[in-house]
């Protein structure tokens, strides 16, 4: 009768798995320049570029991952924007990921 019960209560019993969602994203190839960050920040101030914000890319994509690399966001007083990207292992090191013109706000 115990195996009965038992297997009734298993055959009805639901479990609930939560599916992680799944996107069609892929690696690339990105163009970027790098150099040394010195030589980064004197052509920024050259171009009187200055930075807007940092933010930090996280190991496995999650908020509580180990920091793996830092963006910083510029801007300077002709709309011309750049975003730099350095890691802690070569903190001497950064690339530029992008350099954009004409900026229009958000109104």
């Amino acid at each position: 009768m115990k195996k009965l019960i038992l297997i009734i209560t298993l055959l009805l019993t639901s479990i609930a798995f939560a599916e992680t969602k799944q996107y069609n994203f892929w690696w690339e190839q990105l163009p970027a320049v790098c150099s040394t960050s010195d030589e980064i920040g004197r052509w920024a101030k050259d171009k009187n570029f200055m930075p807007l914000n940092y933010s930090y890319g996280r190991h496995g994509g999650k908020p509580d991952g180990k920091i793996v690399y830092t963006i910083v966001y510029w801007m300077n007083d002709k709309g011309e924007t750049f975003a730099s990207v350095h890691t802690p292992e070569k903190k001497d090191q950064m690339c530029i990921l992008f350099r954009t013109f004409d900026l229009t706000m958000n109104e």
